[in-house]
């Protein structure tokens, strides 16, 4: 039987989603279709009902999935175990998910010391937004996650602080703040804010704060992009608060200017998430290893 049929039907059972497997295992819709079809005819069975735009497992469906996840399971062991047995050759797959914020500012080194050393594994990485991401593990469908998160207690999961990300205020050269080190919070009421998606868990603690002190601002612009974010106040359309290491070149270029408050410096832990019941792979803990060195990262 086909590996790959195999996992297809396990995202789905969990997902409950065409479109969203898609996404997750970067295939076309029609294809996750296709293998589906073919999987029920190898079957001779339907494993899962379609009622109109919802889906979900028949009986036959539910029987299969927990036959299916084993089977996944140990394949994903006889493969590296397999890389086990060779100490200097380590290969196998591992699923990451990260922040953009992480991936694109804060961990590219990393990435790039673990293709270097571990060149055989195949690496999969899939951005989105760290709420999802301990519902990923917990269906396995990522092995390991890099989130900016306040530390929280997921069950079955465990958490890891790497370092803590600080979050600053930025406006660009011409703004009125810009020659002021910090300003009063009261400075920005009726200012317009560019700020990242909602979910992201810094613009959730920046409208928090501005809320409890009775701030609203005057307009907001949203963007799932940092660096869009960036050119738009670049070019004067408002202010934005931003993890200071995705804006280091726009600060030393002076095409930005980093604004404090006086009463509150914001920061928020860089953190590595993993199943604590999962079996740690050669590449998993390979990974694992690399992340000590991002402690205490400045």
């Amino acid at each position: 039987m086909d590996f790959k049929l195999l996992k297809t039907f396990v995202t789905i059972a969990y997902t409950e989603s065409f479109s969203k497997t898609a996404e997750i295992l970067n295939y076309a819709q029609s294809s996750i279709s296709e293998q589906i079809k073919k999987l029920e005819n190898q079957l001779e069975t339907i494993l899962f009902e379609r009622l109109g735009n919802h889906i979900r497992l028949t009986n036959d469906g539910k029987i299969f999935l927990s036959y299916a996840k084993k089977i996944l399971h140990l394949y994903d062991e006889a493969v590296a175990s397999l890389s086990s047995s060779s100490p200097q050759i380590i290969k196998g797959e591992l699923r990451i998910a990260i922040t953009e914020t992480l991936c694109f500012y804060r961990l590219p080194k990393l990435l790039r010391d673990y293709h270097t050393h571990y060149p055989h594994v195949d690496v999969k990485i899939k951005m989105g937004n760290c709420y999802d991401f301990p519902s990923w593990i917990k269906k396995n469908i990522i092995d390991i996650a890099f989130v900016l998160d306040d530390q929280t207690d997921h069950q079955d999961i465990i958490s890891e602080i790497l370092f803590n990300e600080p979050l600053v205020l930025v406006v660009n050269k011409d703004h009125s703040f810009a020659t002021r080190k910090t300003v009063s919070p009261y400075n920005l009421k009726g200012e317009n804010l560019i700020l990242t998606q909602k979910g992201s868990k810094y613009r959730s603690l920046f409208e928090n704060y501005l809320m409890n002190i009775g701030i609203f601002p005057d307009s907001l612009l949203e963007f799932e992009s940092t660096e869009a974010i960036k050119h738009f106040v670049i070019n004067g359309l408002g202010i934005s608060f931003l993890p200071r290491s995705t804006i280091k070149k726009e600060l030393l270029s002076g095409d930005l200017h980093e604004i404090s408050l006086p009463d509150k410096n914001f920061n928020i832990p860089a953190q590595v998430l993993y199943h604590n019941n999962k079996w740690i792979s050669p590449p998993l803990q390979a990974l694992l290893d690399l992340t000590h060195t991002l402690k205490n990262a400045e």
